[in-house]
């Protein structure tokens, strides 16, 4: 819209104008835009905090299945077995060398370093590879472990004579992993 104003001077013959635009939004149009941005949070705001919790608890799988193929790799590169122990009370797991295992004492001069009870070095991080949910991912809660809270590898790839399978829980979302015992092959659910 445009409003004109004429002024008139005191000098004959002489006008002035002034021409005002008056563009922009009003207190009515500012309120629909409110109201239309709080009901597409209210409706998507679930939605996203379905997104969050599958990316969660696909993201502690992966850790899960990153630290089962390490301790893999790990007894076909060294010839001899290596594991992963999962503790579904505290909540972690770490990846070991079975040599070393029941030994208190490090050996970081070993191929590959060792710390204490044989926890390999997380060639990643470059720290030693216990994994903790409870510091990494909030509410992410290993529910289910093997029988004898661990896993072994041997030279060849294969774990045991039968499946072994592990369950990492947030709210009400799961995913079970599974390692085949004869052939060591690592499936997520």
């Amino acid at each position: 819209m445009v409003w004109t104003t004429t002024i008139t001077n005191t000098q004959p013959g002489i006008e002035l104008r002034s021409i005002h635009n008056c563009s922009g939004f009003t207190l009515f149009d500012l309120l629909i835009v409110a109201l239309i941005l709080g009901i597409l949070g209210a409706v998507t705001t679930p939605h996203f905090k379905g997104i969050i919790t599958e990316t969660k608890l696909n993201e502690a799988a992966a850790e899960l299945v990153s630290g089962l193929q390490y301790a893999q790799n790990l007894a076909i590169e060294y010839q001899r077995p290596f594991g992963l122990k999962a503790d579904a009370a505290a909540n972690w797991f770490r990846v070991f060398d079975d040599q070393y295992k029941a030994d208190p004492n490090p050996h970081h001069g070993s191929d590959p370093p060792v710390d204490a009870y044989g926890v390999v070095l997380n060639p990643l991080s470059k720290t030693w590879f216990v994994t903790t949910y409870d510091t990494i991912y909030q509410g992410v809660k290993i529910s289910a472990v093997p029988a004898g809270d661990e896993i072994r590898f041997y030279p060849d790839g294969h774990s045991a004579a039968a499946d072994n399978t592990f369950a990492i829980s947030l709210a009400t979302a799961q995913r079970t992993i599974t390692v085949n015992g004869t052939t060591g092959r690592i499936s997520v659910q």
